[in-house]
């Protein structure tokens, strides 16, 4: 166990530094910090921490996140190829480093350290390395190129563990969504309409269908390339950011995950991934509102069938919405510790809908209906510590009972 204990003694390392920072806030002057103090100003395509180069007075920013989560399963685990979707616990730690070579060019990267344990066996800390490098004309055009999150549904961008209340992502957003999910590419973005509209245009490399899993539809598509990719993808986004009470967008995503293969018979090897999706939340004093879906269609299934005998859904789709209320509201309305409890209701189907010659076949269908309830303990704007129950039930009788789940998560950026 000495590797996420390391995590663990960098995140009480960054944790207690924070702290610090934040209470000499008022009396150090911030061009005297080691570290510089979170603006919370997004820049578009990226979460709060990722954004600190933008905004930043010096050359240079240090920033990050961290998750500390643990998951309990009241009955039989439905595992998947993929160990982040079934988790016993995990440690995660993801630091940016950015630097302005000018004022307009701007260099931003993360390295993250992950742990997953099953609770059966280990798995060694993965090391990821990301980059991306901002040129930017204006605040109308901007160009990004690298390893950006792709600018689909919510969370896949607010990936940060202060954005979003349950200690794991949405489900519809782990499965359909495949979070986090970055492509290397570039992206053309900016505000528009007297900065009342944030847009995304991007292309990028596409998935590799012959590698996807029946049960979580294009997450395993994901894959590392440096070369010139063989496939292409595009993707784009709009979003009302006219107010910080007001939650609105919609986004797409179509591209290719052939790869430039040929199927296991010699075919031509080209199926077409299409999403749209979009979501709308709104701020009531200590009361808010969330809600998200998503649709996303294959084709070509009875071709990706032919590599390793998955049942790819040629429809897929999922939604989610949300309420949360600020119970210390009704003590304190000064306060700024919050305690927002809140209720998800989830819905999502990776087979909607398949091809005919694969109806009489059993395969790995995630037709899920979850209840969450939760609360978040918040006693800082960076700092929150996470606790929820999960009702969960698989619709597809051709599954085993889904196991409810509890959790306890800490996370927190700086």
């Amino acid at each position: 166990m000495k590797t996420p204990m390391l995590i663990v003694g960098i995140v009480v390392t960054f944790l207690t530094t924070s702290f610090n920072y934040a209470q000499d806030s008022d009396t150090t002057n911030t061009n005297n910090k080691l570290i510089e103090e979170l603006k919370y100003i997004k820049q578009p395509g990226l979460a709060n921490a990722a954004s600190k180069i933008y905004h930043a007075d010096r050359r240079y920013s240090i920033s990050g996140f961290t998750e500390i989560n643990t998951v309990g399963y009241l009955g039989e685990k439905n595992r998947s190829e993929d160990l982040e979707l079934y988790y016993s616990n995990l440690y995660r730690l993801g630091v940016y480093f950015g630097y302005k070579i000018t004022d307009k060019l701007i260099f931003n990267s993360e390295i993250q350290a992950e742990f997953l344990h099953d609770g059966f066996r280990e798995y060694g800390t993965e090391f990821n390395f990301e980059w991306i490098v901002d040129y930017l004309f204006a605040r109308e055009f901007n160009v990004r190129v690298g390893n950006y999150p792709i600018p689909i549904g919510y969370t896949n961008i607010n990936e940060e563990p202060i954005a979003f209340y349950s200690v794991n992502r949405p489900e519809v957003e782990r499965i359909i969504i495949p979070t986090q999910w970055l492509e290397t590419g570039i992206m053309f973005y900016g505000n528009i309409l007297k900065n009342q509209i944030e847009y995304n245009i991007g292309l990028t490399k596409g998935l590799d269908a012959s590698n996807m899993n029946e049960g979580t539809w294009i997450r395993r598509g994901r894959y590392h390339q440096v070369a010139i990719p063989e496939s292409w993808a595009s993707n784009f986004k709009l979003e009302f950011v006219g107010n910080e009470q007001t939650k609105l967008g919609i986004s797409g995503y179509y591209g290719n995950a052939g790869r430039g293969q040929s199927t296991p018979t010699g075919d031509a090897f080209n199926p077409i991934i299409k999403m749209i999706s979009g979501f709308a939340g709104y701020d009531l004093g200590n009361f808010s509102l969330f809600a998200l879906a998503i649709r996303g269609n294959t084709t070509q299934t009875d071709k990706i069938f032919l590599f390793d005998n998955q049942i790819i859904g040629s429809e897929t789709f999922g939604y989610y919405t949300e309420a949360r209320w600020d119970l210390f509201s009704l003590v304190n309305t000064n306060s700024s510790w919050k305690l927002p409890l809140w209720l998800r209701y989830e819905r999502l189907d990776t087979h909607a809908s398949i091809v005919s010659s694969f109806e009489n076949r059993n395969f790995n269908r995630q037709n899920l209906e979850i209840i969450s309830i939760g609360a978040n303990l918040r006693p800082r704007k960076n700092l929150v510590i996470k606790g929820n129950y999960q009702f969960r039930k698989n619709l597809s009788k051709t599954m085993f009972d889904e196991a409810d789940r509890v959790e306890f998560g800490l996370g927190f950026i700086f």
